[in-house]
């Protein structure tokens, strides 16, 4: 039996039947989801950085203008400084969002990505390169946030699950078409010793063309809510879906603004940035103040320590050298056995954009853990019989690459995009933004850490690189069976599997429900549904 009182998602798809088809919904929202397709070019150029610099450090032309990079630190260095910036970049864009608009926000990003592009491209010493990644990374952590916000606030629900993993799918479009333009370039001048410079400087340079369009384009889009409804819906003003889902937004504003009103502190005079300042303050004493959203929190941050240490960025930074390092020989090799990994990895996130709900988060996160530990110690195995007479055995170090193949297969259906999804769902309506900051933060700082450390494990841990990672990885499995399962879901069954005595949703559910009322949604809704039942 459905309950009377609407959730806050209901208005846009009332017209829906439950039944639709996930591409039926798709083309009757074509219009929102061409939008969100656009934007997701935030995520293309997320994974396009994710996919380049590794097969640009295997260039010869590369190594011959940077011989220092060929040093593990320097090279961990130098990979990492994104993550850096990308730290700063996710703190900042939750300010920025809301200053200046999500829009905004996504162009302010793509002018770091332009500036960063711009110093790599021109580099003429590791000074330029480090500064460069950075502030690519700055923009990339900015897009990384700003673009799936953007996206989940212009979809009704008939598409949002489609709509929320857009963003993973064009991280792993971005990832397929930088490995293999890196293979690609790599021809230029030569594969040795005659290759030249474009080989290295065109790759870096052609993110520079999506990321113009997105610069442009995203200020075409809407960001107005109530022109959203009118102009993405495509249907008349006075039309009962319109309606329905304006009053939801004025609802959902008025929900907003008493919770903030019922948080501050009478006596307080402080006006300005100084009142933003202590309600900031109030909504991260909210986050941390029940051992509730501790648990919550400490949920989110650590599946994103275990998304790192699965070992997935080692791969992702360092690939064509973890190819070489299991007996590939060659550049051009190495190179095509990266872009495979793109390929693999794209068709592998295709199974969990159409069944996670029906399989869940736990047991999808679970048995991912536990295969990608296992592909870990394969290639472990391997390795340590082998690795230093790859040239006599050349099947097993094809074997070792298959199984890193399969690794990221196994990454891409499970904890790559379902870590996302369970940190979009365990925060309550109050401390979403900020557990999700917190969150992604870590994931940035641990990205860091590993970009850092990869480089220096394979020179001198070698094969225990990989059980290193395998270790994380039955670890987090074991992990994973402690944290309560979030499909379907309600907000109020959320609360109890994380301990929450607090009462806040019922009350917060009470709140919505009298501010419906208030502003008509209720009788406006019932209306419809008796106009709706009548002409069946």
């Amino acid at each position: 039996m459905k309950s009377s009182t609407p959730s806050s998602d209901d208005a846009a798809s009332i017209k829906k039947p439950a039944a639709t088809g996930a591409i039926r919904a798709i083309w009757n929202e074509k219009r929102t989801f061409g939008w969100a397709v656009f934007s997701a070019l935030g995520g293309f150029l997320y994974g396009y950085n994710l996919g380049c610099f590794g097969g640009i450090l295997v260039m010869p032309s590369f190594q011959r203008a940077f011989p220092s990079f060929t040093d593990s630190t320097l090279k961990g260095l130098a990979t990492s400084m994104i993550n850096l910036g990308a730290l700063l970049g996710t703190l900042a864009t939750g300010w920025s969002a809301d200053k200046f608009g999500r829009r905004r926000s996504i162009t302010l990003s793509c002018v770091w990505l332009i500036l960063g592009t711009a110093l790599q491209t021109g580099a003429r010493s590791p000074a330029y390169f480090y500064v460069g990644r950075f502030f690519t990374g700055i923009a990339v952590g900015a897009l990384s946030s700003a673009t799936p916000l953007y996206n989940s606030e212009i979809s009704p629900t008939s598409i949002r699950g489609a709509v929320g993993s857009l963003f993973q799918f064009s991280i792993e479009v971005g990832t397929l078409i930088a490995f293999w333009i890196d293979f690609g370039c790599n021809y230029i001048g030569g594969t040795g010793e005659t290759q030249t410079e474009a080989a290295w400087r065109i790759p870096l340079a052609l993110q520079l063309v999506p990321c113009f369009i997105l610069a442009v384009g995203i200020l075409f889009a809407p960001e107005s809510p109530r022109w959203l409804v009118i102009s993405l819906r495509q249907r008349p003003e006075d039309s009962d879906e319109i309606q329905l889902e304006y009053l939801e937004i004025v609802g959902q504003h008025k929900f907003e603004s008493e919770i903030a009103a019922l948080e501050k502190d009478p006596n307080e005079k402080a006006t300005g940035w100084m009142a933003s300042l202590r309600t900031s303050w109030r909504q991260w004493a909210y986050l941390f103040g029940s051992a509730a959203n501790r648990k919550r929190l400490l949920v989110g941050v650590m599946i994103m320590i275990f998304q790192q240490w699965c070992g997935i960025n080692a791969i992702m930074f360092y690939a064509p050298q973890i190819f070489q390092g299991l007996g590939l020989s060659g550049t051009t090799v190495s190179l095509l056995a990266t872009g495979v990994i793109g390929i693999v990895m794209l068709i592998a996130t295709v199974p969990t954009v159409l069944y996670l709900d029906r399989v869940g988060r736990k047991p999808v996160l679970i048995y991912g853990a536990l295969f990608m530990g296992t592909c870990h110690a394969v290639i472990a195995g391997l390795s340590g019989k082998y690795e230093d007479s790859w040239a006599t055995h050349k099947a097993a170090g094809w074997v070792s690459c298959v199984f890193v193949w399969i690794f990221t297969v196994g990454f891409a259906a499970t904890f790559g995009p379902v870590v996302w999804v369970l940190c979009s769902e365990i925060f309550p309506l109050r401390a979403r933004t900020k557990g999700l900051a917190v969150s992604v933060s870590v994931s940035w700082i641990n990205a860091f850490i590993v970009g850092m450390a990869t480089p220096t494990m394979l020179d001198n841990m070698r094969y225990g690189t990989y059980i290193f990672f395998a270790a994380w990885c039955f670890i987090g499995a074991a992990y994973c069976c402690t944290i309560p399962e979030t499909a379907g879901r309600r907000l109020e069954d959320m609360d109890a599997a994380f301990g929450d005595t607090s009462n806040s949703s019922e009350e917060d559910k009470a709140r919505m429900a009298r501010i419906n009322k208030e502003i008509g949604y209720d009788k406006y809704q019932m209306g419809h549904l008796s106009d709706s039942k009548s002409e069946m």
